[in-house]
């Protein structure tokens, strides 16, 4: 793959640098080898159980995905979690699903897994390291449910990078991307204009799209090739690894 999707886009000088950094989670900075823990839970729920492949992480219900990404219950003991009962009954109610007691435990091993399974892709702490050592800021605009947020923050150490205050989650605000809206909240938490801001992500239609209708500057992180150059629109810059984006920002290579 090409730097671009076949238009010239140059490297942005100190002058065109972004005052923040938006970050996508998933398929960008990093990845979970529990496929799709939503899923799961939808199975045991008993929502739509004849249409779940737990070979196929597409075939989660939207409308359930939507619930999970964007219900917040914090434990009453434990800052920082969520309470797993609490979620369970949230989540079951506007599907009319009743909780079972069978179902808490294994709930609670499908979250147990995924905690265990987040990893940083091998060049995200070398790129974000480099660029925070520029002095740029880093923020995360994430479709996220709340349970791995210890382990990324804690365990994987994103908590160097990206400040508590510019993490911006759809299950604390309410509506999950391509919501234009998790967009806009992230420029008001950071003060800043949306022009003045850079999205970098994997997925065109949550990630690239919404930005770019509010104005911000975007990268596309496209690692297994999956978006043809057409696809992707000609200001968006197509890279296919992370650490072709040094090349477009002014990073003193030495550091």
């Amino acid at each position: 793959m090409t730097p671009s999707n076949g238009i010239a886009i140059k490297p942005w000088s100190t002058s065109e640098a972004p005052k923040v950094i938006w970050w996508d989670l998933w398929g960008t900075i990093a990845r979970s080898d529990n496929r799709e823990p939503i899923l799961h839970l939808q199975r045991i729920l008993k929502l739509h159980t004849d249409t779940i492949d737990l070979r196929n992480i597409k075939s989660v219900d939207p409308d359930f995905l939507k619930v999970c990404l964007t219900t917040n219950i914090p434990h009453p003991n434990r800052k920082g979690e969520q309470d797993p009962v609490g979620f369970l009954r949230a989540v079951a109610r506007p599907f009319n699903l009743s909780v079972e007691p069978e179902m808490v435990p294994e709930f609670s091993e499908v979250t147990h897994k995924e905690s265990q399974c987040v990893l940083l892709f091998v060049d995200s702490r070398k790129v974000l390291k480099k660029l925070k050592a520029a002095g740029f800021n880093h923020g995360l605009i994430s479709n996220l449910w709340g349970f791995p947020v210890k382990a990324l923050f804690d365990e994987e150490s994103l908590g160097k990078f990206i400040p508590e205050e510019l993490r911006v989650y759809s299950f604390e605000e309410g509506f999950a991307k391509p919501d234009i809206r998790l967009f806009r909240r992230a420029c008001e938490r950071a003060g800043v204009k949306p022009e003045d801001c850079l999205m970098i992500g994997d997925h065109l239609e949550n990630d690239i799209l919404p930005a770019r209708e509010l104005g911000m500057r975007t990268v596309l992180i496209d690692r297994e090739h999956v978006y043809s150059p057409e696809e992707v629109p000609a200001d968006t810059l197509h890279i296919d690894k992370m650490e072709t984006l040094l090349d477009y920002l002014p990073v003193d290579p030495n550091v």
